[in-house]
């Protein structure tokens, strides 16, 4: 009989991931471990590192360490590709606030979907959010950057859209942090997420190559690839619904998905268990 663990991704008890490689550290710091192994829970089809990196890791990463310096985040061509792409979604999507409408964009760096949205309506009110505040003096397309985690955010506050853009890839429990949000969500609202998601070509018991050679392996950073499936389960837990999946970007190495309000959820996974636990 095979063994069995509980997901720390979906929640679910599934069983044991298959080894896909051992990977080292691509960042220096004095993290938990120096590598990890990369594992694929074939139940969530998600790829993620085993064991998860720790809270002083995730502290050494995005607290300790400056994050938003080089190029990669200033270069004006690259900044005149990501607001083109951010337009993009914001226009056939469906994710455009209306004037006088809400924004949230979490782990926002230099918020730029936020400064998309400006560019197309200045009424639109946009709030940023991250843990740190490196970039908040330098948003001025930002109403309001908040420093801090989302539950230090206005509870009765409700947006049309929240973003996640490159962010999901770095959270212990993504899953909790979906349910986090779909509160935070107007009837109409959308929530975007784009991450990283595979290496061109790789299917499950594939080359192991091409996920030492992958771009996007970031060890401890990147702590989990996930799937459509992952998205499937955590958003009807949540209340939600995947209204737009696309894994199709650079080739397949990474995915947009749009997630709604479900009119037809009744009470979420989230919120029963929380009604269970004040109960006991």
């Amino acid at each position: 009989m095979s063994k069995t663990i509980n997901c720390p991704l979906c929640q679910r008890k599934v069983a044991e991931p298959e080894l896909i490689a051992g990977v080292s550290n691509t960042h220096g710091g004095a993290f938990s471990q120096t590598s990890y192994d990369l594992v694929h829970c074939r139940d969530c089809d998600v790829v993620r590192l085993d064991p998860l990196p720790t809270e002083a890791d995730l502290d050494i990463l995005y607290r300790q360490t400056e994050q938003f310096s080089d190029d990669l985040y200033t270069d004006d061509s690259r900044i005149s590709s990501m607001l083109e792409y951010y337009g993009h979604c914001l226009e056939n999507l469906g994710l455009m606030p209306a004037g006088g409408e809400a924004s949230l964009e979490v782990g926002a760096g230099f918020a730029w979907v936020s400064r998309a949205i400006k560019m197309r309506d200045e009424s639109v009110v946009t709030i940023a959010q991250d843990v740190t505040d490196e970039c908040s003096e330098k948003c001025a397309w930002v109403d309001r950057y908040h420093v801090g985690l989302l539950d230090t955010l206005d509870p009765g506050q409700k947006f049309r859209l929240i973003s996640l853009t490159h962010v999901i890839e770095h959270l212990r429990h993504p899953a909790a942090m979906l349910v986090e949000l779909a509160e935070k969500l107007s009837p109409e609202g959308r929530i975007l997420v784009t991450a990283p998601h595979r290496p061109i070509g790789w299917q499950p018991g594939g080359d192991v190559q091409t996920w030492l050679d992958y771009s996007y392996l970031h060890v401890p950073a990147h702590i989990a690839y996930l799937s459509r499936e992952w998205f499937d389960i955590t958003a009807a837990r949540a209340g939600l619904k995947v209204v737009h999946w696309d894994a199709g970007h650079e080739d397949g190495q990474a995915f947009e998905a749009v997630l709604g309000v479900d009119p037809d959820a009744r009470s979420s996974w989230w919120a029963r268990l929380k009604k269970k636990v004040g109960q006991g």
